[in-house]
């Protein structure tokens, strides 16, 4: 059993270290935390390289898993992983390929690899016992995510900040909830001064009071509820311009 941290995998009792990664593998892998992490439902939770021994003779770590949040009730420990994604490089195929079997034999329900050489995402069937190619277009489905995850956004950087933040808000995430509730309100309060500075004109006009350039811009400029009602009020009897200002 190798410990955390170690640098380690082991696979059908061989090692194998774990090479530092080059740059384009080291973005994937900043990269597909954050992104997945947005989409989780509430009752999973995602880790980065976390050991998993699903056999006697090996014990290596997915570089990124979903998981259940809660514990095993029989063994108190941690569930299997429901999902696990590997971001492929320098790493061969063909080890890649051992190390998934190996992970979906033990009870992992699906498995995912971004390949970083020709931004590709794959899924293992498991029917056809081989890595299937997903379309750009597809997105991944699973009770693990709250809304579902674009392929694209797993390889495509430039789509990272919008579909965490569409995933957020598809979550009704309440920092985002509050914000939408403050523009509503904003938004409400815009279209109740708009309404008190028609009501101010229509009176004018039915009294023949004319305004000028001035006048016409302060009635404009002003978000202040309480002023307009006031001036709405003077309006109802007003003869000039100046009545309703108060001037």
């Amino acid at each position: 059993m190798l410990a955390e941290n170690c640098g380690y995998e082991i696979v059908d009792g061989q090692v194998f270290q774990l090479s530092p990664a080059e740059e384009d593998h080291g973005t994937e892998h900043f990269v597909l935390p954050a992104v997945l992490g947005a989409f989780l439902a509430p009752e999973y939770k995602g880790t980065v390289d976390m050991l998993t021994r699903p056999s006697t003779g090996s014990n290596f770590a997915p570089d990124v898993s979903i998981l259940p949040r809660a514990r095993d009730p029989e063994t108190g420990g941690r569930h299997i992983e429901d999902i696990i994604f590997e971001v492929i490089d320098t790493e061969s195929l063909a080890h890649v390929t051992d190390k998934t079997r190996k992970l979906i034999a033990r009870g992992v329900r699906r498995a995912f690899m971004i390949d970083v050489h020709d931004r590709s995402v794959s899924e293992w069937s498991r029917e056809e016992d081989r890595w299937t190619e997903l379309a750009d277009d597809a997105t991944i489905v699973d009770r693990c995510f709250a809304v579902p995850v674009p392929v694209r956004a797993l390889v495509a950087e430039a789509l990272n900040e919008n579909v965490v933040a569409e995933a957020l808000v598809a979550r009704t995430n309440p920092v985002i909830a509050r914000v939408e509730q403050r523009g509503e309100l904003r938004g409400a309060q815009r279209g109740s001064l708009r309404g008190r500075r028609e009501a101010l004109g229509v009176l004018l006009g039915a009294r023949g009071v004319a305004l000028s350039a001035e006048q016409a811009a302060r009635i404009e400029a002003c978000d202040d509820a309480a002023t307009l009602d006031a001036w709405v009020a003077r309006a109802a009897t007003a003869q000039r311009a100046d009545d309703v200002f108060g001037g």
